[in-house]
C-alpha cells in the first residue's frame, strides 16, 4: 500500500488505518488479546503500517497490544495515538 505525506509534515501513512479501540476491550465483549494481535499482524502483512490507539482504549491497553503485535517492526510502523490534553507536560 502507497503510503501518503501527512499533511506538511515529513510523516508518512497509509490511507487506511488500523483502528484498535476494541483492543482495549473495556468496552467490548469476547475480545481475546491473542485474536487482536493476530489482526493487527494481519493488518501489517496486508500492507496498513498505521495503527490509530488511544491512552482511553482500556485505560493504556490498545497500547500496549500494539505494541506486542508489531514491536519487531516498529521501524515500519506508525502509531497514531491520543492522549487527554491534561495528561501533556512541556517537558
Amino acid at each position: 500500500m502507497q503510503k501518503r505525506q501527512l499533511g506538511t509534515s515529513k510523516v508518512k501513512i497509509t490511507p487506511i488505518l488500523m483502528g484498535t479501540w476494541q483492543a482495549g476491550k473495556k468496552a467490548w465483549v469476547g475480545i481475546e488479546d491473542a485474536d487482536s494481535i493476530k489482526t493487527i499482524r494481519a493488518a501489517f502483512e496486508a500492507g496498513i503500517t498505521t495503527v490509530d490507539t488511544a491512552e482511553v482504549y482500556g485505560e493504556g491497553h490498545s497500547e500496549r497490544i500494539v505494541a506486542e503485535a508489531l514491536s519487531d517492526v516498529r521501524d515500519r510502523a506508525e502509531y497514531a495515538t491520543k492522549v487527554f490534553a491534561n495528561h501533556l507536560k512541556y517537558d
